[in-house]
């Protein structure tokens, strides 16, 4: 009987150390990394240096050991890739096309706008040739983002998270864009950044 106590008992313990969830999160943290890296990539010298470092914690040693028992959390970590093949590509594609775009931007025909896409935000003063070509430039860019992000999430095993992706990526270029860009704001209306 003694020896079936003890045995219960060490079992009971076992399970209530071994007692852990992990939780499998949206990275959103780790995706706003990579879109500050990809949209400063993709911009270049325009983007503005706008990263912020987190003051570093070091942990404190303790005097005192300290055994908590009970149900725990952990968080998986995740690291997001960003270098499959296909994002590789789109981000090529669009820092070839940023060049193109600068211009457009810098006028203020086109803009940043909130759902993280570029809009003709004016037509005015553009002859037929130029007005085919930022629709065109538009069109090739909006496409390529949306690409971006829905293979993000793809690539990062989150799939129907691309809209969240997006959502991420909005706050990058928005955050990222030079001095006297048109950013929309989410009632639809436009503020020069």
């Amino acid at each position: 009987m003694k020896s079936l106590l003890s045995a219960f008992s060490i079992l009971t313990t076992a399970v209530v150390i071994s007692c852990v969830t992990i939780n499998i999160y949206f990275p959103a943290e780790e995706v706003r990394g990579a879109a500050d890296k990809i949209v400063n990539e993709v911009w270049g010298e325009r983007a503005e240096q706008s990263e912020e470092t987190a003051p570093e914690i070091k942990d404190q040693p303790g005097s005192s050991l300290r055994i908590d028992f009970g149900p725990k959390t952990a968080y998986a970590e995740q690291a997001i890739d960003v270098s499959t093949p296909e994002i590789r590509a789109i981000r090529q594609a669009m820092k070839e096309r940023a060049a193109q775009l600068f211009s457009y931007l810098d006028s203020g025909h086109v803009g940043v706008g909130f759902d993280a896409l570029l809009k003709l935000r004016s037509g005015a003063g553009l002859d037929l040739r130029s007005r085919g070509e930022v629709n065109r430039l538009i069109k090739a860019e909006n496409s390529d983002r949306l690409r971006l992000y829905s293979e993000i999430a793809r690539a990062n095993g989150f799939p129907d998270k691309a809209g969240e992706v997006q959502e991420i990526f909005a706050n990058s270029w928005r955050d990222q864009a030079a001095k006297g860009w048109y950013i929309e704001q989410a009632d639809g209306s436009w503020t020069v950044d």
